[in-house]
């Protein structure tokens, strides 16, 4: 795919042969192969459109319509689906008021937007947009949403997601979040050693008095 001035935009390789193709108003390239009608966006990615019973040779794309010629030269005009390539179009341009706009008309979010949003590096775009507790929990971490990530976590409250928050925490060196994490987990041997590096003297103690009555030397 090039620009106007022949500037090599990106590269697809297909299996089948392209039969035709043309832009849409967008700057999206809808092509035609021999069973399907796909699209190519500028950064590259691409995808099925609609499948063909027979070939078609695309002359113009407008408004979610191909007006093509089918093998007896005759006029016709196939309908698409253009939501899928225009969310990863408005995506790619970072135009996040439409993404969020396009998300709540059509009701796009599944596991493959999700997956899509992460893959290329929006989680905090995906996570504003899922409202499943574990899944908004997997998103905050991935962008560094700290803050995000407890509240999920609380609400969830199980060992793993107390360890993850903890291991974020530990990256961000945010040592009150750390404190929470290892107090949620009981993790007393951590607990003392993270008072005794940031030279918390009274909570040492209250730790030293904890692992006595609890017969652990090693906390």
């Amino acid at each position: 795919l090039a620009d106007r001035h022949l500037h090599q935009l990106c590269v697809v390789h297909e299996s089948c042969r392209v039969k035709s193709g043309a832009w849409d108003e967008d700057g999206v390239f809808i092509y035609a192969t021999l069973n399907h009608i796909k699209f190519l966006l500028p950064n590259g990615d691409n995808g099925a459109i609609l499948t063909l019973d027979t070939p078609i040779y695309i002359t113009c794309v407008r408004n979610s319509r191909v007006h093509c010629l089918d093998r007896e030269a005759r006029n016709r005009t196939v309908s698409i689906l253009s939501t899928e390539y225009r969310f990863k179009l408005a995506l790619h341009r970072r135009q996040f008021d439409v993404v969020l706009r396009m998300v709540q008309d059509a009701d796009l979010i599944g596991q493959s937007i999700i997956a899509y949003l992460q893959r290329k590096g929006f989680p905090e775009v995906a996570f504003h947009l899922v409202r499943d507790e574990r899944t908004r929990f997997d998103l905050a971490l991935d962008c560094g949403n700290i803050e995000a990530a407890l509240a999920s976590a609380k609400v969830l409250d199980e060992a793993e997601c107390w360890r993850r928050l903890g291991a974020e925490a530990l990256r961000q060196g945010n040592h009150q979040m750390l404190e929470f994490a290892y107090q949620r987990t009981q993790n007393f041997e951590r607990l003392s050693f993270l008072y005794l590096i940031t030279g918390n003297l009274d909570k040492l103690r209250k730790m030293l008095k904890i692992a006595e009555m609890r017969k652990d030397v090693h906390s």
